[in-house]
């Protein structure tokens, strides 16, 4: 017998602090990554990113080792790293090049770590100089004051002198900075290449997990750093002089990736780059992932709701769907939410019935309201004057003249948006979406969630506020 009942809760929000390798869902994107072809992983907060680092790293260390995280990361003293030599596009390339490099010399050494080669011995020689350890912490990497040539087979050489070391911030050195770091780094790659055919291994690849931590709010140094790290991780990725395919692999939030601009990024958008994109199917296959986990292998969606459609003869799983924003992250709180009313029933056996998803929407939009905030704040902290404008139309759909009369009058003395500007980070952050015309004289709504690749349409004159209940201004919604 199948019941709710013998459940707590359909697991944690946040894939770090979840066991989510008990119930992983292997999709389109796994398969593109494991390929080798991608540099950047796409995705908003919560749509499976970390899953996925977790995925491969910790059931194939041999070919993903341990990820190169930047929680926590010294993104001023990297900052002091600028190769002048450089474009200003470029100015990090050399610096991150460099941390790459020792953060895959420390993968291999540990890989490695039973075997005896030259080469092994001397990046385990250079590693233990510098750092006293074979496992760098990555913040402590490019943090150093000095770090000293030792253990590798090509000397690293300026004009045909070799480098003893290299020391950061000194002022006499900042014009051949650069060419020093890149000097390093490409001895060291030059090692960990032959390390790598040494210890047969045919694919190796370095997963960059929390990088967005640090870059919620991106001022010109760090989107040219941001920059400087995609570059990097494509020309060790695309380099013809190493010996084995090394794949860097960048996980970014969408929406600091639209804050930077450089000449490469559409190709690289274009042909190394996944969006993880989640529907009604995929989410469906992820929550019974997570039932035949925890009560069955052969439990299915169908099992644990009575089947009563709810109101507009929606089933019960689209009523959830709609009030997200298509993210494991939201679909998971919501069952979370509704989990806990139901338990209070005394049902034997326990299913979802429709006052479960009626009466946890409040709980569940507190919550959708934080996360929101989390990624609109770093971008516009006046953000809830929109919803305030968006709920004294008092409708779910409106006309945009009605929203920037209102948004005038609400509007407050720091807000720098004006209505215009306004829609258009509602509708970025899925918050609004528009009508647009469709085939045979019909229409839809778009919304940025459910279709990225949309832009906002400046023209629209009818608009629609997302399905989900976010407190400020009591926007509710059927």
């Amino acid at each position: 017998m199948v019941t709710l009942r013998d459940i707590t809760s359909f697991g944690e929000i946040a894939a770090e602090d979840d066991p989510v390798l008990d119930y992983f869902l292997t999709t389109d994107a796994v398969q593109d990554i494991q390929s080798g072809k991608i540099l950047l992983v796409l995705g908003r907060k919560g749509s499976g990113k970390t899953a996925l680092v977790k995925h491969f790293t910790e059931t194939q260390p041999a070919t993903h080792g341990q990820p190169l995280s930047l929680r926590s990361y010294p993104w001023e003293a990297h900052a002091a790293l600028v190769d002048k030599g450089a474009s200003v596009t470029e100015a990090y390339v050399a610096s991150w090049r460099l941390l790459i490099a020792i953060r895959l010399a420390s993968m291999v050494t540990d890989l490695g770590s039973s075997k005896y080669t030259d080469t092994l011995k001397g990046l385990q020689a250079f590693l233990m100089e510098n750092f006293g350890t074979l496992k760098p912490e990555t913040k402590s990497i490019l943090s150093r004051p000095k770090l000293k040539v030792v253990g590798l087979s090509i000397d690293p050489k300026i004009a045909g002198f070799s480098l003893g070391s290299i020391t950061f911030g000194d002022p006499a050195k900042e014009n051949v900075l650069g060419l020093e770091l890149d000097s390093l780094a490409n001895s060291i790659l030059n090692d960990v290449s032959n390390a790598i055919a040494e210890l047969d291994i045919q694919k190796l690849h370095l997963h960059f997990d929390e990088l967005d931590q640090g870059l919620d709010l991106l001022d010109d140094t760090k989107k040219r750093m941001l920059i400087g790290l995609i570059l990097a991780a494509r020309d060790i990725k695309g380099s013809s002089q190493l010996r084995a395919n090394i794949s860097p692999i960048i996980y970014l939030r969408t929406d600091i990736w639209e804050q930077v601009s450089f000449s490469d990024k559409n190709k690289i958008t274009r042909s190394s780059t996944v969006r993880l994109r989640w529907n009604e199917k995929t989410l469906k296959e992820l929550i019974e992932s997570r039932l035949k986990s925890k009560l069955g292998e052969c439990v299915k969606w169908s099992n644990i709701e009575d089947g009563a459609k709810m109101r507009g003869s929606q089933g019960k799983l689209q009523h959830m769907l709609a009030r997200t924003l298509l993210r494991p992250r939201d679909v998971i709180q919501f069952l979370n939410e509704a989990l806990k009313v139901a338990h209070d029933r005394n049902d034997d056996p326990l299913v979802f019935i429709n006052d479960d998803f009626n009466t946890c929407r409040e709980q569940y939009s507190e919550y959708l309201k934080d996360e929101l905030a989390d990624e609109i704040d770093p971008h516009w902290e006046q953000w809830t004057d929109g919803l305030r404008a968006c709920s004294k139309t008092q409708t779910i759909t409106f006309q945009k003249e009605d929203f920037l009369k209102n948004y005038k009058k609400i509007r407050s003395k720091d807000n720098m948006l004006d209505g215009e500007a306004a829609l258009e980070q509602l509708y970025r952050f899925s918050i609004i979406g528009f009508l647009t015309p469709s085939g045979g004289g019909g229409s839809s709504w778009t919304f940025r969630y459910s279709d990225d690749n949309a832009g906002w349409d400046t023209t629209a004159s009818r608009l629609k506020v997302h399905s989900c209940r976010i407190p400020e201004g009591s926007m509710a919604v059927s």
